[in-house]
This record gives structure tokens, C-alpha cells and sequence, in this order.
């Protein structure tokens, strides 16, 4: 009878019986225990023994080495046994926490799984043993959970935030609401702020921090665990924890220092993850995911009531540097999502190339449409927000810039190759930046928009109809003057158009103002005659009856009534100063009836003087007549100065030189009436180069000498008028005294030329030493 001995391990490594695989697996766990079984006994076999009988067996496992082998290994194992028990046992308790976690993560008890977190790493650090920290599906868990707790006040907050907008007049409701969006708010930062502070003792942890700085600055201990290495997507929650703090901030208009710094954070842990991708063993790298939350975070800052004006600026070019990361990233490819939030970012900003910016990435999206990317579609949305964009933009361009890009949206339907067409909206804003451009030739496409809009039955509104009639009104003002009769007649046919169509209908959306009549009037004083005028006149009594019956919107305003005395000004009509004078006599009645809109101003009065000035323009004006408008403009002067507001300027006075010299013959009473207007502008303190040098064009020689030369006085060598005569220009100028550098009155010499002492051309020359941009300095140091 052959019997194979068990397999036995002694301190010499005597192998008696055969290799079995349970032989293996008790041979593996005493090798990776560190107590070594020791006995004091040693059993010389180097292959398997054979029995030839039970007699033999019997004898050989009783004998006393057995035995004695039999007994330690005996203890050993319970040894092991009680060992490997007792670290079950943490182990096992360790995993009922981490799931204990998880479990209360999930079902939405973020505090009870926090503080759960919290006692363990405390235990860990307390007990100096790296694998009592929670492991990195804990963490997983409560981020997860932070990010659906904040999902979830923002829809309560959103859900809020409709209810105030659609019920404007529950005032106490609306301000309890907005104070419970506030405390929303302010909650929705604290998660995020938890967020933020998990993913860095994540870092700290794992030792990320040890191999780049710290988000906390220092690391407030030694112990490290690998397995807790924070993964992309623990870093996309981060990002997003604040991008959801920055947007919901910019929804309620709350602002504080942590959702203002909200989208700077959010960046450096896309900065982080950039530099993590270069670790090929971090596993973590930022996908267009990553820069799309952190530029809608910085787009967030440009946005809403509370925003900071510096911000409406800064605001897209951050997303924008942002978005060129992006570009530059060669494993990753802009989407649609980037260039639609790039848009709206510029299309929201004052910036001075914001428009610009947004019709160039408008353009690239559709460029990439018709390179056969479908994707890249441009919606209705956006062409109507780079439109609107080139209808706020101050630059020369902006009008021929709006009509190509509705040109273009037009193309696509035309072609087929989209069904987005444009609405009413779109040619609302090409109109707008139309009317604010100043370029002379602006308003010959007013028309074909309408006809367009007519085509695809789009009916103008309100606002259409008053850009187009304030692009003539600009137009003829600006044009030559053949054309500028086009356009002012345009604005009149465009106003009885727009009347038209608010006749047919008691619920029209067209709704003629006091801006829409004021604009025609102002159209129409450029033209010239007779008719333009009455017919201006006949829509200021319109105005003034509707709003004498109630009707507030059509309540007559400075300009109106200063259009119409410009009107009869312009007309070389018989008596059109006194039309004129009538007009300035109906202003000054609708302001003492309580029309604080119509309060003169010195133009009105200017208005007044140049229209008595004109008077001399119909050939069949008797003197009689010429000489009232005289008297009327030195009435209006006298009435000047009685005013505490409207006091004469230089300008009042240049206009009654030039109302005398177009008004009288030429001869001793002219002349004697210029030395009188120029001596009571001398005595005001008011004489500037334009009043000089129209006196001594008028004047001869002598008269100026007597006048003007006898009582100059020499100043570095020229000879300059009395300071008295320009104290009331209302600016000084720099001058040396003894006492230093002062201001005095501007130095005007006898020729009409503005005098520079040594003190300004010195000051001028030190702000252009404090120019950033040197090539300013001409002649001096560079």
C-alpha cells in the first residue's frame, strides 16, 4: 500500500508528500504572513514515503516528531485564524461605511454622508493608517450628490423667478420671493463651496498636491492613499458646481465675492486638468465639456441686472481666450454649443468689437454649414443676436454690416438650404442700426427692406416704421440738397403710411408718437419752403390737440416746436419770422401749462434769432418788414438776459451780428449797430475768435482799429484784447505768474488767434509725456 504524506513546511523548507493546489494556496498564505512557524524539530525526508503496511502508517504518525509537528502546526493556525479574523473585521466595517455613505448620497442626505466622510478622515488621520480614509466611490457619491441638490434649487428657483414675472403687481409676494431666491442663491455657493472642498483633499490625499500646488495653499497632512486619485470627471463636477453658482447668481442678480470669483475658480481647475493631461499615468485630460461650463461661466459675468459694468466687457473676452484654448487643443473639436454661447457673450457686451466678433464667429458657423457640416446650422437666434449686436454698435459700418448678414440669412432660404427665415425681429434691427449710422446715402434701402417684409408677410410694428422715418430724417440733413428733398418727402409719405395702417385696426401694433411726428418735422425744416413749413406747423397743432385730449404719448417736446420755427426759418416765406416768433410763443404757453418737456433752451432761442435773420431771403420783403425782424431778434437778446437760465453766449451774439449785417444796408447805421452789438458783447465778457473775426470782416478798417486795436494791450510781444473781453467763455487757461503756474482768461491777440502762453504748451506736452502711446509727441522726445 503506498500513502503520500501531507504537505509540510519547516523552517528548512523540508517538503515531504506531493504539490497539490491546496498545497499551493496554504503555501501562499504562510508566505504572506509575517509570524514564521518555528519548530524545534526537524524532519530529514527529501522524497515521498511509501507504506507497505497500516501497521507502518499507524507507526510512523504516531511517532513522537509527528505528533509534535502536528500540535504548533496546530497553534500556528489558530494563530493566523484570529488574525486574519480581527482585520475581516475592519475591513468589512470599513465597507459598510463606504457604502453606508454612498447609500445616504444617493437618497439625498448630503449632511448625514458628510459627516460620515468627515469622522473617517478624522479616524485615519487620528490612527495614522492611510486605509481607513473613504475610498473614491465615497466621494464620487457626494459630489454627485452636491451637483443634484444644486439641480434642484435652481429649478425651484427658476420655477420662482416665473411666477414674479408673471404677476408684476403682488408686490409683497415678489419681494418674499426674491428673498427666497436670494437664500437660494447663497445655498446653491455653499454646496458649491463643498464641492470644491472635497476635490482638494481628494488632491491632498492622493498626493497630486505633492507634485503641484495645493488648491488650499498647504497640505494638513502626511498621509497619502493612491487610490483616492481624483478622475476627470470628479474635476468636470467641480467646474460645474461653480458654473451653476455663477449662472443662477446672474438669473437672481445676486452678487457677492464668491459667485463674482466663481468663474476664475472654475478655470483654474480647467487649468489643472490641462496640466494633468500631460501625466499619462493621471488619467485625467479636459474635454470640450470642461471649456464649454467654464465659458458659460465666464459669460455669466456680463449678464443680469447686478452685473458690473467692467464685467459686460471682460465677460466675453475671457470666454473668448477660453474658446482658443479650446481651438488649440488638437484632440478636441469646437462644437456649435461654443460658438452659439461666444455669440450671445459678444452680442451682450459694450465693447467697441463686439458686434464684429459676433458676426465673425456668425460667419464661421456658416461657412462650416456650407462646407457640409449640418451641424453648424445658424439658427434664427443667431443672426438675430449679431443683428441686434450691429443695432447697438457705435461705428460708421454698422448699418452696411447688419444688411449683410440679413442678406446673407436671406440667401439661405432663397437657396433652400435652410427653412430659418427671418422674422420681424431681424428687420427690425437692420432698420435700427440704420437709423443711428451717419452715413448720408444710409436710407436709400429703406424701402426695399419694407417691400421685403411686405413679400414674405412680415408687418412692420411700431419701432420699423420709426427707425425708417428717423434714417430719412438723418439723411436729409446729411445729404446734398437735391437729395436731402428725397428723403424728407420719404419721411412724410412714411409717417402717412404709418398712420394708414393705424387706421385700419383699433388693435394695431402701429402707434404713431410725439418721436414720430417730431422726426418728420425735423425732415421737413431742411426742405426749404413754404409748404414743408405749414405742413410741419399743421402736425405740431396735431400733436398739441391730441395731447390737449389726454393722449400722453403724443405729448410735444422741445425739439417739435424748435423743428418748426427752424421750418419757417429755412422757408424765405413773407413773414415767416413772425410764424416763427408765434411757434416760440406756443412753447413758452405749453411750459407755463406744465409741459416740462418743452422748456426753451438757448437753441430755441438761437432758433428765433436765425429765423429773423433769414428774413432778408424773400426778395419781396419790404425794409419795414426787415426792420421788425431786427427789433424782434434784439427783443430776443433782451429777453435772454433777463433769464436766469438762458443768459447770452458767444454764439447769441455772432448771430445777431450776422441778423444786422443781413438785415441793414450797408452804410453809417449798420455800422453803428455793429458797434453796439460788439460793444455790449465786449461788456459780457463774451467776445471769442468766430464774433472777432465776423466783426472785422463787416467793419472797415478804422471802425476795428478804434474798436478793437486802441484797446489791446501787449502780451509776449502781440498784441492781445483785454482780458476783460473773454472772462466769461466759460474756460481758462494756463498761464506763468510770479507766484507759479495759475489759470487766467483765454488770450485772444487782435488777428482773431488764440495766444498759447509758455505754462499750457508745457502742460500740453506733459500729458503727452504720460501717453502710454509715445508717437503721440510731435517734436518731442520719443
Amino acid at each position: 500500500m503506498t500513502t503520500r504524506i501531507p504537505y509540510i513546511r519547516w523552517c528548512g523548507a523540508v517538503r515531504c508528500g506531493g504539490a497539490s493546489s491546496l498545497h499551493k494556496k496554504v503555501d501562499r498564505l504562510v508566505a504572506g504572513q509575517s509570524r514564521v512557524l518555528t519548530p524545534s524539530i526537524s524532519v530529514a525526508v527529501t522524497k515521498p514515503l511509501h507504506f507497505q503496511s497500516d501497521v507502518q502508517q499507524r507507526r510512523f504518525f504516531t511517532s513522537p516528531a509527528v505528533n509534535n509537528y502536528t500540535k504548533l502546526l496546530s497553534d500556528d493556525l489558530v494563530v493566523r485564524s484570529f488574525s486574519s479574523t480581527a482585520g475581516d473585521v475592519a475591513t468589512s466595517k470599513r465597507d459598510d461605511t463606504n457604502q453606508q455613505i454612498i447609500s445616504n448620497a444617493e437618497s439625498g442626505d448630503i449632511t448625514s454622508a458628510q459627516e460620515l466622510l468627515t469622522k473617517m478622515h478624522a479616524d485615519a488621520i487620528s490612527q495614522n493608517d492611510s486605509d481607513q480614509f473613504a475610498d473614491i466611490d465615497s466621494y464620487t457619491a457626494i459630489m454627485n450628490g452636491l451637483i443634484d441638490q444644486q439641480t434642484q434649487l435652481i429649478s425651484s428657483i427658476g420655477e420662482e423667478m416665473n411666477e414674479i414675472a408673471s404677476d408684476l403687481n403682488a408686490t409683497m409676494p415678489n419681494r418674499l420671493s426674491s428673498e427666497s431666491n436670494e437664500k437660494g442663491t447663497a445655498k446653491v455657493m455653499t454646496l458649491t463651496e463643498m464641492a470644491n472642498d472635497l476635490l482638494i483633499q481628494m488632491e491632498d490625499i492622493s498626493g497630486v498636491s505633492d507634485r503641484y500646488s495645493s488648491m488650499r495653499g498647504n497640505v494638513a497632512h502626511e498621509l497619502r492613499n493612491a487610490n483616492i486619485l481624483p478622475t476627470s470627471h470628479h474635476y468636470d463636477l467641480a467646474i460645474t458646481s461653480f458654473v451653476n453658482a455663477a449662472t443662477v447668481a446672474r438669473d437672481t442678480n445676486y452678487s457677492s465675492p464668491a459667485t463674482n470669483n466663481a468663474p476664475y475658480v472654475a478655470q483654474r481647475w480647467l487649468q489643472r486638468m490641462e496640466t494633468l493631461a500631460f501625466d499619462p499615468y493621471s488619467g485625467v485630460s479636459p474635454s470640450v465639456d470642461s471649456y464649454y461650463h467654464v465659458m458659460e461661466a465666464y459669460a455669466s459675468l456680463g449678464n443680469g441686472a447686478a452685473a458690473i459694468p467692467a464685467n459686460k466687457n471682460r465677460a466675453p473676452i475671457l470666454a473668448q481666450a477660453v474658446y482658443d484654448k479650446l481651438k488649440e487643443n488638437t484632440n478636441l473639436i469646437p462644437t456649435v454649443r461654443e460658438h452659439r454661447l461666444l455669440i450671445r457673450a459678444w452680442s451682450n457686451s459694450t465693447c467697441k468689437e463686439a458686434a464684429y466678433k459676433a458676426m465673425g464667429l456668425w460667419m464661421n458657423m456658416l461657412r462650416l454649414f456650407r462646407a457640409g457640416d449640418e451641424e453648424m446650422e445658424p439658427r434664427l437666434e443667431d443672426g438675430k443676436m449679431v443683428l441686434e449686436a450691429w443695432s447697438r454698435a457705435i461705428n460708421k459700418h454698422s448699418a452696411r454690416r447688419a444688411q449683410t448678414v440679413l442678406n446673407a440669412m436671406e440667401k439661405l432660404v432663397s437657396h433652400k438650404k435652410t427653412e430659418v427665415r427671418p422674422d420681424l425681429d431681424c428687420y427690425k434691427y437692420v432698420l435700427i442700426a440704420m437709423s443711428r449710422s451717419k452715413v448720408p446715402d444710409v436710407g436709400a434701402n429703406v424701402i426695399d427692406l419694407f417691400n421685403t417684409m411686405e413679400e414674405d408677410r412680415i408687418f412692420p410694428d411700431t419701432a420699423c416704421f420709426d427707425a425708417a422715418i428717423e434714417t430719412f430724417k438723418n439723411c436729409s440733413r446729411r445729404a446734398k440738397l437735391e437729395e436731402s428733398e428725397t428723403y424728407a418727402n420719404a419721411a412724410e409719405m412714411m409717417l402717412k403710411r404709418m398712420e394708414r395702417e393705424h387706421d385700419r385696426s383699433s388693435v394695431s401694433a402701429v402707434l404713431p408718437s410725439s418721436t414720430t411726428y417730431t422726426n418728420v418735422i425735423l425732415a421737413l425744416a431742411v426742405r426749404k419752403t413754404q409748404k414743408a413749413a405749414i405742413t410741419a406747423d399743421g402736425l405740431l397743432q396735431k400733436m398739441e390737440q391730441k395731447y390737449a385730449e389726454g393722449n400722453e404719448a403724443m405729448k410735444p417736446t422741445r425739439d417739435s416746436y424748435v423743428g418748426v420755427i427752424h421750418a419757417y426759418g429755412n422757408s424765405g416765406a413773407e413773414s415767416s419770422f413772425i410764424h416763427a416768433n408765434e411757434v416760440f410763443q406756443r412753447m413758452m404757453t405749453q411750459h407755463s401749462n406744465g409741459n416740462e418737456a418743452v422748456k426753451p433752451d438757448i437753441s430755441a432761442y438761437h432758433a428765433l434769432i436765425r429765423a429773423c435773420s433769414r428774413a432778408s431771403m424773400n426778395d419781396s420783403a419790404s425794409t419795414e418788414q426787415q426792420r421788425q425782424a431786427l427789433v424782434l431778434a434784439i427783443a430776443t437778446i433782451q429777453e435772454m438776459k433777463k433769464s436766469d437760465l438762458n443768459r447770452p453766449n458767444s454764439k447769441t451774439y455772432l448771430l445777431l451780428l450776422q441778423c444786422c449785417i443781413q438785415l441793414l444796408p450797408s452804410g453809417a447805421e449798420r455800422a453803428k449797430a455793429l458797434r453796439s452789438i460788439f460793444r455790449s458783447c465786449c461788456k459780457d465778457g463774451l467776445i471769442d475768435q468766430q464774433v472777432l473775426n465776423e466783426f472785422q470782416s463787416v467793419v472797415s478798417t478804422d471802425v476795428y482799429h478804434n474798436e478793437v486795436v486802441h484797446a489791446a494791450h501787449d502780451y509776449n510781444g502781440v498784441k492781445a484784447l483785454p482780458e476783460s473781453w473773454t472772462r466769461n467763455l466759460g474756460y481758462r487757461v494756463r498761464t506763468q505768474t510770479e507766484d507759479g503756474v495759475s489759470k487766467r482768461n483765454p488770450i485772444i491777440s487782435v488777428t482773431g488767434e488764440v495766444i498759447a502762453s509758455t505754462a499750457y504748451n508745457d502742460h500740453r506736452m506733459r500729458r503727452r509725456w504720460s501717453k502710454v502711446n509715445k508717437k503721440l509727441l510731435q517734436g518731442g522726445r520719443m
